[in-house]
């Protein structure tokens, strides 16, 4: 041992030495051989120690004496005479005494287990005490007194009725307690049950939550009722358990109720809330027994205490009357000796011991065999120790070494064999460490010069438009500031124009969204050369680019830069191959004079845009304030059309068109009216040209047309049958491939003949295309009638009497308002009648507004009157009492009327050739 090398290696400082050791001593001991070698040797040392006091044990003899019954000698002669005049032996109480007390047991017993052998040792005691009552009682008779003899009887009575009634009570608890088991069967039953009647996929059930808690609540019960001991009194508190789980069973079998009846059905929900009830009650029972058991326990001792008191009353009462017996000459008692001739001289086991040794001979064998061990348990563990501080030491310093940063660390091998594998592995990961780290370094050189390559493109996208390459948005702002605070220093001037390409719309429907890019390509690089490099172009998105002029000396010069920039687009770009005409628009403003800050600026310039493209293509307008007027009522009359719906704020007025034949209302017009804030009525012309441009309009024309049917209707059933109301629409309504049917929806739901509606609309419909006439025809198809609106003022009026599945022509009130003062205009309104009614048409003039008016069209066959001079438009609830006036208004009109000289009349094919020519080229856009 002295010369083991593990130990030899812990002084040596140097890796080869401790190298060279390692490879001339193959042999390592692991923990486990070393502490195996020291268990060993303790069990060797065990067996010795064994054997040797196997061969030297002392002998113990012990001497044990049993006692053996002896006759007593015979008693002298004047002891027999003694006795003689003894009085009767003693009352024998205590057998009495003893079976009342196994009768109490037997009856205690039997009243907590209550089974056949409590039964039958309950039996045995009661006959055993019977038996040994009338044993003392006959040996008492003339003993003592008949009355003590009496109670005794009594009282023997009493105590086995007692014992009677508690055994009843014992087997109306086990009645309880099995009912109880049984209801508790029954409820698990009907929900295992209804469980097993659930799905089951993959062994797991797929059943009601409900009826799953109800289940595992039942157990609850089960488990708290079977943990509680079959023989502890049942009380309040020891139930608190099972009746919490009962409550919770019950309330959620109530709360649950309708979904169980839904799914297990009525009598079930009613068979376990039975069940439940039922289980209530047998608690109850179960505490009132208990609580009459433990009283009659109380009772029972109180009766086992009172005929013991009185069986040993009785006894002493009998001892009182003897003779002392200290006047025996004998040491025992003259009737102890006759009642036991026999009677050993003492109850207790007299034992002798003798204890006889010999000197081990091995003693001093032992002792050296004891050192030995010890030596060996010694050298083993001083041999361990340093076998695992050594090289623990050295791997503790290797990994601080490691964890600094230093590379290639290697432990030299050495200590028990499994702390040398430990350093093996170590070296190994010491050497993969060093292989990461640099294989580490070269990634991360790589990531880092990724990182700076991806931050710089990154920079580029956050500051300039991803298509174009211009500056965006964020650029442009920064760029404007530092143009203003220049410009503020050296007091020059700042132009901001705000450019947009016109019909660029168009290129993307027609050429694809692809080919608009390379469109937004083009126009930049354009921008980038017009601009110089005294000015800065921006992308702020879509088609709309920004072009900043720095340090302009007056307004001139801004305003002849904005108008380089227009004409640099009048040149045709070309784009793959294709030449393009591109023009735009441009709005600018001017620091100060428009703004003192980039939003400023901005919102002035964009203000002029719109101006801009108000005017045609290819324009420059520069800001004045009544451009940002104008922008900010527009901005307003959108934002109140937006909460108009919201706020029910649109109203619908009728305006009535009269038969010139028969003075009555055969259709009324259904206008739009928006009722402001102030209370003021808003005519269509003030709103509806933003509710176009905000795309609000879709919305709006969806209100009317509901709101006019509706009116219709309340009107078709009710006091006017013959109801017809005219609906203004929109193009954008006829665009929608879902109005037809939408239409058709409103007069299904409100039962309204398709004759009681006219749908009115103006001579720009034809540019919506083909399709927007196919959904009239196959709106007069379901016998809507079509009115041609503001006939007369545009440049396709014959083309659309042509086009148009058209019912109604409504002369344009520009045309109707002159031809009481000119004759070529009156010429022109009859020709135009005459053409009408030759196609079949039926004919409204609206815009009368003069008596003279209204005397020249009324004598026109088929026609149909409107303005102002007969009746205004009014609500819906006013629009019959007007009706019912009108016949008497229209005639005082007439009789009023001045007298009309018509011009002379020329041939009728030339008058009316010469009418239709004369159709005025211009469209108007005032409506009534």
């Amino acid at each position: 041992m002295a010369h083991d090398p593990a130990v030899g290696r812990v002084g040596r400082e140097t890796i080869e030495s401790r190298g060279l050791w390692a490879r001339s001593f193959r042999l390592r001991w692991g923990i486990s051989g070393r502490l195996g070698i020291a268990f060993a040797a303790v069990t060797g040392l065990a067996v010795a120690a064994n054997l040797l006091a196997v061969h030297e044990i002392a002998v113990i003899r012990t001497t044990r004496f049993v006692p053996v019954a002896v006759a007593s000698p015979p008693l002298p002669a004047t002891a027999v005479a003694a006795a003689a005049h003894l009085p009767a032996p003693s009352l024998p109480s205590a057998g009495l005494i003893a079976a009342i007390m196994q009768y109490e047991a037997a009856l205690r017993s039997n009243v907590v287990v209550h089974n056949e052998e409590s039964d039958n040792r309950l039996d045995d005691a009661q006959r055993n005490m019977q038996r040994e009552g009338r044993s003392f009682q006959s040996r008492a008779a003339g003993v003592v007194p008949a009355r003590q003899l009496l109670k005794l009887q009594k009282a023997l009575l009493g105590y086995r009725a007692r014992g009677d009634e508690m055994g009843r009570n014992a087997d109306l608890r086990q009645e309880a307690l099995d009912e109880y088991a049984l209801r508790l069967d029954a409820l698990d039953a009907h929900s295992k049950g209804a469980l097993d009647h659930a799905w089951k996929i993959f062994g797991r059930v797929i059943a009601r939550k409900c009826l799953i808690d109800l289940n595992a609540m039942l157990g609850d019960i089960r488990r708290r009722f079977e943990s509680l001991p079959a023989t502890d009194d049942y009380d309040h508190g020891a139930l608190d358990g099972v009746a919490a789980s009962e409550t919770a069973f019950s309330v959620m079998l109530q709360k649950n109720a309708r979904e169980l009846a839904q799914s297990q059905g009525q009598a079930w929900v009613d068979q376990m809330a039975a069940d439940m009830a039922e289980l209530h009650t047998l608690q109850a029972s179960l505490i009132q027994l208990d609580t009459q058991r433990r009283m009659a326990l109380d009772a029972l001792d109180q009766d086992s205490g009172g005929l013991v008191a009185l069986a040993r009353d009785m006894k002493a009462r009998d001892e009182g009357t003897s003779a002392p017996a200290a006047s025996l000459p004998v040491s025992i008692s003259p009737l102890r000796a006759m009642e036991s001739p026999l009677e050993p001289a003492s109850d207790s086991t007299l034992e002798s011991t003798s204890t006889s040794a010999r000197r081990s001979e091995h003693a001093a064998l032992i002792g050296w065999i004891s050192a030995a061990v010890v030596l060996l348990m010694l050298l083993i563990s001083v041999w361990t120790v340093a076998s695992i501080v050594g090289p623990v030491r050295r791997m503790r310093s290797a990994t601080r070494r490691l964890a600094g940063g230093e590379a290639g660390v290697q432990v030299a091998r050495g200590g028990i064999l499994e702390l040398d594998e430990l350093a093996v592995s170590f070296n190994q990961m010491a050497q993969q460490l060093a292989s990461a780290q640099a294989l580490t370094r070269t990634y991360q050189d790589q990531l880092e010069a990724k990182v700076m390559q991806r931050t710089r493109e990154l920079q580029h996208l956050a500051e300039h438009d991803p298509l174009t390459q211009l500056p965006n948005r964020r650029q442009l702002f920064l760029h404007l500031k530092d143009a203003i605070e220049q410009a503020e220093v050296d007091g020059a001037y700042v132009g901001v124009f705000f450019l947009d390409l016109d019909n660029f719309k168009n290129i993307n429907d027609s050429m694809g969204h692809a080919f608009g890019d390379r469109v937004l390509e083009a126009i930049a690089e354009q921008l980038r050369i017009t601009a110089g490099p005294g000015g800065f172009a921006a992308r702020l998105g879509g088609d709309e680019f920004t072009v900043v002029f720095d340090s302009a000396a007056s307004e001139e010069q801004v305003r002849n830069v904005g108008w380089e920039l227009v004409r640099a687009f009048h040149q045709p770009v070309t784009i793959g191959g294709r030449e393009l005409m591109i023009s735009i628009s441009v709005g600018a403003s001017l620091y100060p004079d428009h703004g003192t800050d980039a939003d400023e600026l901005l919102r002035a310039a964009d203000a002029a845009l719109f101006r801009a493209k108000a005017l045609g293509r290819s324009q420059l307008t520069v800001f004045s304030p009544e451009l940002l007027e104008a922008a900010s009522a527009k901005f307003s009359t959108e934002q109140g059309l937006r909460h108009a719906m919201e706020r029910d704020e649109f109203e619908l007025v009728f305006q009535p068109e009269i038969d010139a034949a028969t003075l009555t209302v055969s259709v009324v017009e259904a206008l739009l009216r928006w009722r402001l804030a102030d209370g003021r009525l808003a005519s269509p012309e003030e709103f509806l040209t933003v509710a176009e441009e905000s795309g609000l309009i879709m919305e709006i024309s969806d209100w009317v047309l509901r709101s006019a049917i509706e009116a219709a209707a309340r009107w078709h059933h009710g006091p006017w049958p013959d109801a017809r109301v005219a609906i203004n629409l929109s193009s954008r309504q006829l665009l929608d491939s879902r109005f037809v049917d939408r239409v058709m929806d409103l007069l299904c739901e409100h039962r309204l003949p398709a004759r009681c509606i006219e749908i009115e609309l103006t001579e720009n419909v034809l540019q919506t295309g083909a399709a927007t006439i196919d959904v009239l025809r196959c709106l007069r198809s379901h016998g809507i009638a079509i009115a041609l609106d503001d006939f007369g003022t545009g440049y396709s009026s014959l083309a659309s009497l042509e086009q148009l599945p058209l019912t109604r022509v409504k002369l344009d009130r520009t045309l109707i308002a002159s031809i009481h003062t000119s004759a070529r205009s009156a010429a022109i309104a009859r020709a135009i009648v005459g053409l009408c009614h030759g196609l079949g048409l039926e004919v409204t003039a609206e815009g009368i507004e003069f008596p003279e008016q209204l005397a020249l069209l009324v004598d026109n066959p088929g026609m149909c009157l409107q303005g102002y001079l007969l009746a205004r438009p009014v609500p819906a609830e006013k629009l019959l009492a007007v009706i019912d006036t009108l016949p008497e208004h229209v005639q005082s009109l007439l009789l009023s009327a001045p007298v009309i000289t018509r011009p002379p009349t020329e041939e009728p094919a030339r008058a009316q050739h010469r009418a239709v020519s004369a159709l005025p080229l211009r469209r108007s856009a005032d409506r009534q």
